[in-house]
C-alpha cells in the first residue's frame, strides 16, 4: 500500500526526485482552482472558465506534462489541447484515487516547432489540470582553470631594479626553498641571483616533481646594473630554461649554500 501511494504521488504531483527535473507552468487565464492536499504538500489545480480554454506559454519549451485529477466520476474523460498545428484529443487515463480525487495518468504533450501558446481544452467542469515541462540538465560547472604559473611556497619579495624598472623576485635561503607550478602544459624560465658577501661560491639546485635536475653554481662575478634594497653585492644573473613541461609540473628551488638567493619564474609564450 505505501509503494502504491508512493507512485501516485511521483506521477500526480511531481514531487521528491520529479521536483528536481520539471517545473509548473502558470495558466495564463486561469479560471476556479481547487487544492490538492497531501500528506507532501499542497498544490493549486486549476479548471478554465465556462466553455473557454486554458493558455500555456510554451515559448522555448518542446514537450509538456499534463497532470489533472477530478472531483466526480467521468465517463470517458478527454482533454484536447489546441495549438498552431492543430487540434488534438488526449483521453485520461484513471491511475488511482488520492485524497477522494480521481487521478489521472500524466499526458505527454509534444509542442509544434516555434509555437509561443498551446491551449488546453476540456468540457467536463469537474476536472482541474497542472502543466509542467522537464528542466533541461543543469550544465555541469565547469573546473577552474588554474593560472600558468602559480608560487607555492618562497621566503619573502624583493624588488630589483635595472634602468629605472622595478621587478619582484622571490627569494629562497637554506631554510626555506622556493617554490612554483607550471600548469596547463606552459613552458617557463627562470632567473636567479645571490647575494655576496664573502669569497664562498652560492650554490643551488633545481627540482622538477621532487627529482633533482641540475645543480648550479654561481662565479665571484658580480653585477652594477641591478640593484636590490639592504643588498650591496649581486651576483651576475643566471637564466635557467626549466624542461618542457607537457601538463602540470612542480619546481623546487633549494639553497646549497648559505646564501640569500633571489629568482624570478617566468611563463613563456605559448606557441
Amino acid at each position: 500500500m505505501f509503494k502504491r501511494i508512493t507512485l501516485i504521488l511521483l506521477a500526480v504531483l511531481g514531487l521528491a526526485s520529479a521536483g528536481a527535473r520539471v517545473r509548473a507552468l502558470e495558466f495564463e487565464n486561469p479560471g476556479s482552482r481547487r487544492l490538492l492536499k497531501t500528506e507532501a504538500g499542497n498544490h493549486w489545480y486549476y479548471r478554465s472558465r465556462p466553455e473557454k480554454t486554458l493558455t500555456l506559454n510554451v515559448d522555448g519549451i518542446s514537450e509538456i506534462e499534463l497532470r489533472s485529477f477530478a472531483i466526480a466520476r467521468i465517463n470517458r474523460p478527454r482533454v484536447i489541447v489546441i495549438s498552431d498545428t492543430g487540434r488534438n484529443t488526449y483521453d485520461l487515463i484513471q491511475s488511482d484515487m488520492l485524497d477522494g480525487y480521481r487521478a489521472f495518468a500524466p499526458v505527454k504533450i509534444a509542442v509544434p516547432p516555434g509555437s509561443k501558446t498551446i491551449q488546453i481544452l476540456c468540457y467536463e467542469r469537474s476536472i482541474y489540470f497542472r502543466a509542467f515541462h522537464t528542466l533541461p540538465p543543469a550544465p555541469k560547472p565547469k573546473a577552474a582553470k588554474a593560472p600558468n604559473l602559480q608560487i607555492r611556497a618562497h621566503g619573502g619579495i624583493l624588488s630589483v631594479t635595472h634602468n629605472g624598472t622595478d621587478s619582484d623576485y622571490h627569494v629562497f635561503n637554506p631554510s626555506q626553498s622556493l617554490k612554483f607550478s607550471l600548469n596547463n602544459q606552459r613552458n617557463g624560465i627562470v632567473y636567479v641571483r645571490a647575494r655576496l658577501l664573502d669569497r664562498t661560491l652560492p650554490e643551488f639546485e633545481l627540482y622538477r616533481n621532487g627529482e633533482l635536475v641540475e645543480s648550479y653554481e654561481f662565479s665571484l662575478l658580480r653585477t652594477t646594473k641591478y640593484k636590490a634594497v639592504g643588498i650591496d653585492h649581486l651576483t651576475t644573473g643566471m637564466k635557467l630554461e626549466l624542461p618542457a613541461n607537457n601538463g602540470s609540473s612542480d619546481y623546487e628551488l633549494r639553497a646549497v649554500s648559505d646564501h640569500l638567493f633571489l629568482a624570478r619564474p617566468l611563463v613563456l609564450r605559448a606557441n
